[in-house]
């Protein structure tokens, strides 16, 4: 009996078992000595961006994914009727999207005061700051509630209480 046979006994796994080990084990090593040679690998957790290659933020990163998640649950989907023709169909999230973006509220985004944000529910005078420098770095220019997601300290709750108590215009 070799040495392969008895540390297969020894660890209780078939010899094919054993051998798939020892093929990942091997690739691994390879891997790693390959990379440890290279030096020019680029880390895991940079971004670039298609021609240009710079790296992209880890805000860029979560405005896309963002982005992206909106258009996957706006998107209509396709269904087939009896007669074998397709009709489109909105989604249930896009329809409570549309019902919630409509603005209800009496404070006019566009011209409200830290003062008057700050009667918001849940709308402090930090957060009433932060509304206002976001408006002036946008430079008025909101093309809706999604955009307010942008600011820090804005998710999906506190955004359904702007929504019902702001007027974008």
């Amino acid at each position: 009996m070799n040495l392969f046979d008895k540390l297969a006994i020894r660890l209780s796994v078939t010899r094919m078992e054993m051998l798939v080990i020892s093929g990942l084990l091997a690739g691994l090593l390879t891997g790693i000595v390959l990379d440890v040679f290279h030096n020019g690998a680029v880390p895991a957790d940079t971004f670039t961006t298609g021609d240009n290659q710079k790296p992209i933020s880890d805000a860029r990163v979560d405005s896309l994914l963002r982005e992206a998640a909106l258009l996957h649950t706006a998107a209509p989907r396709k269904s087939t009727q009896q007669d074998g023709t397709a009709r489109t169909q909105n989604s249930p999230t896009e329809a409570e999207a549309t019902a919630s973006a409509e603005p209800t509220g009496t404070i006019v985004f566009s011209s409200a005061s830290p003062e008057e944000l700050s009667t918001i529910p849940g709308i402090g005078k930090v957060m009433a700051e932060r509304l206002i420098e976001f408006r002036q770095s946008r430079h008025g220019n909101i093309a809706g509630f999604e955009d307010l997601l942008e600011v820090k300290g804005i998710g999906r709750k506190r955004l359904e209480t702007l929504q019902q108590h702001l007027i974008l215009e």
